[in-house]
């Protein structure tokens, strides 16, 4: 038996697979100062024996809403570059620090590092009642020697830290410093959040491990997700285009649209695989180096307060609440769904009076307010998504699997998920004109996303034959290699260490490994070539589990 559940902002929705089918499925509302509470409250809903339960995995906006509301707890930043770009162009606040050291691309040390002066520097952060630090070194995903010094001498004095290199493989030293800040400045809040979930569920008799889905639509461990929190960043929008996934099969190029209530999470499927951010994802405008699928959230939902300002109908962002017609207090799409009778559940009486005050303002009608605002609704969401598109039409557009996508971007159908995408389906035919598919559990399709998402794994291989070394850095494994030793030796390294953190993990299944880079470089020094340097980087293959193998 499996257990998904994803936290949103207005709903936290659960489902059970058992046997490869949906037995129970259960949406409570979010209560933003009691999230465990929550998930316990959604648990309950379903109605089961949880002794059963053997896999849980957990969606949760915790770390992306602790980001975009700047809760973050202080973190001090020890950073160290040598010549070329300035890494104080990309400091944050006075708790970050340069010191001396350098690495060069190959991972050659040409300038040592200073014990006295780390130390120092974490003195004055301590002092500063700092429990989090983050440890940047240039090219520290070519030789980590350096994070690694600073890691020995500070260990000790504090909570919580990052090291870049562990971060990602990828070479981009200003991602790689927003990085590290920010998964250390979301660390107190996750442990907290995941060992109080834990403990409910041990609580409830769920002794399953927790698994936490990822930006990049696959899962980590519970262990992991401590280590690594903020790779959690933006799995609510992920969870959907999941679900659309595990519940459609669609094989064409799908406009992919979750209506929540307080955002519009919008993404596009080319021949049934997502999209992938092609560096990392923006969060609080800064660039990382956080692997996530390419999507955008607009603060245009079913609950979005509208409004009237300089006698024209506005609709959110905002959300003050349920719609009227569920007991709210302000008029919403959903109310103008239920006014125009699309919408069943509720009271329509409380629609309709949500709206008078406004058709008032207006001189109109109730009923047409409602068509009116419906038709803002819809307008607004095809701009977003016809500027979206246009976006990912005017650069190189990678795959979940980082394959070039050569050819232009144009939905064939539109896939609608959430509570009121059944309401929406036929208003989203006439929108875009194409054909509109609103699956079964459409209204649990993150929570279903989340329960079936795969486990994923993304390594980076760098391996100089001059130098007689091979480092990968998220595996902090670095190893003496042959002067002989070649791609395919490189290669092959990568699958087994991918093979064996799978079994780490306790993965069952092989599963799919893909190759998104590969490259080799004669060195050439005095007219002859004095070795190789080959970098690779690999991935296990995101996707769902099968709801017939579930």
């Amino acid at each position: 038996m499996m257990l998904g559940i994803d936290v949103g902002g207005t709903h936290t929705d659960a489902i059970i697979i058992d046997g490869g089918e949906i037995t129970a499925s259960a949406k409570k509302v979010t209560r933003k100062q009691d999230l465990v509470g929550s998930i316990v409250d959604a648990v309950i809903g379903l109605g089961i024996d949880v002794a059963r339960v053997k896999r849980v995995v957990l969606s949760t906006t915790l770390a992306t809403n602790s980001i975009v509301e700047n809760t973050l707890a202080p973190v001090g930043m020890v950073v160290s570059a040598g010549p070329g770009i300035d890494p104080r162009e990309y400091f944050l606040n006075e708790d970050f620090y340069l010191v001396k050291g350098a690495i060069d691309h190959r991972g050659r040390e040409y300038q040592g590092l200073s014990d006295r002066e780390v130390v120092d520097v974490g003195r004055k952060l301590k002092a500063r009642s700092i429990e989090g630090i983050g440890i940047v070194s240039k090219f520290s995903v070519r030789n980590p020697m350096h994070e690694n010094r600073v890691h020995y001498l500070l260990a000790n004095e504090f909570k919580y830290i990052s090291m870049g290199h562990q971060m990602s493989g990828s070479l981009n030293f200003p991602r790689r410093i927003y990085t590290a800040y920010f998964n250390t400045a979301v660390m107190p809040l996750q442990h907290g959040f995941l060992k109080s979930v834990g403990d409910a569920f041990r609580d409830m008799g769920i002794n399953a491990d927790i698994l936490i889905l990822k930006a990049d639509g696959g899962t980590i461990t519970h262990d992991a997700a401590f280590r690594l929190p903020v790779e959690t960043i933006l799995s609510g929008p992920a969870a959907s285009i999941m679900g659309a996934i595990a519940l459609t099969g669609e094989r064409r190029t799908a406009l992919v649209l979750d209506i929540g209530g307080t955002t519009t999470d919008i993404g596009v499927l080319v021949k049934g695989v997502p999209l992938m951010q092609p560096q990392g994802v923006d969060m609080a405008g800064k660039k990382t180096l956080v692997r996530g699928l390419d999507l955008l959230s607009l603060g245009l939902a079913g609950d979005s307060t509208v409004v009237v300002e300089d006698g024209k109908i506005r609709i959110g962002p905002g959300r003050k609440g349920p719609p009227a017609c569920l007991g709210g207090t302000s008029p919403t799409p959903t109310d103008a769904l239920s006014v125009m009778g699309l919408f069943d559940k509720g009271e329509r009486r409380r629609a309709e009076e949500s709206f008078e005050s406004i058709a008032q303002v207006l001189d109109k009608g109730v009923e047409e307010v409602a068509r009116q605002v419906i038709k803002k609704f819809c307008q607004e969401l095809r701009s977003a998504v016809t500027e979206f598109i246009d976006v990912l039409n005017s650069r190189p557009v990678y795959t979940i699997h980082d394959m070039i996508y050569p050819e232009l971007i144009s939905p064939e159908t539109v896939i609608v998920v959430g509570g009121p995408a059944g309401s929406f389906c036929s208003l989203m035919e006439d929108t875009f004109g194409l054909e509109c598919k609103v699956p079964q559990y459409h209204e649990v399709a993150n929570a279903i996303g989340a329960c079936l998402a795969r486990t994923t794994a993304r390594i980076t291989l760098v391996a100089d034959t001059h130098l007689g070394k091979l480092i990968c850095p998220e595996l902090d494994i670095e190893k003496d290699i042959p002067g002989d030793y070649s791609p395919d030796d490189v290669k092959v390294f990568g699958m087994e260490r991918l093979d064996e953190l799978y079994r780490y993990l306790g993965m069952e299944d092989r599963p799919d490994i893909d190759v998104v880079e590969e490259q080799s470089f004669n060195m050439v020094r005095g007219f002859r070539t004095v070795g190789k340097n080959i970098r690779l980087r690999m991935q296990t293959r995101p996707g769902v589990l099968s709801l017939s193998r579930a």
